[in-house]
């Protein structure tokens, strides 16, 4: 039972981690550089707290109620699927603006 809540604190932290990244520099700026609608980083901050809310309520319910622990650890592979990508955007990102730095470089020497 207490690994349970121990699973859940540690979701918690990792929501929590994800509502802040959407809206880093990083991520911002990938979503600009892309042309993608940065109207569902919004969207996605505004599901991450709805998420976080629930997740008390549901790790209290998890014990008792099969339906929850399934609804729960679905939760859990979205909201790590989620970090994934947000990792993957943030390297992108990085990795974009390295490439243009190096063909400026390689511009200007020329």
């Amino acid at each position: 039972m207490a690994v349970e809540y121990i699973g859940g604190s540690i979701l918690s932290a990792v929501i929590e981690v994800l509502s802040e990244k959407v809206t880093a520099p990083e991520i911002l700026g990938f979503f600009k550089s892309h042309k993608l609608n940065d109207g569902l980083l919004g969207k996605l901050k505004e599901t991450l707290n709805t998420l976080n809310g629930l997740l008390d309520d549901a790790e209290e319910k998890q014990i008792t109620k099969p339906a929850v622990q399934r609804w729960l650890n679905d939760a859990r592979h979205a909201v790590y699927e989620a970090e994934d990508l947000m990792e993957v955007i943030e390297y992108e990102h990085l990795r974009s603006k390295d490439v243009k730095a190096a063909s400026r470089s390689v511009r200007n020497r020329d």
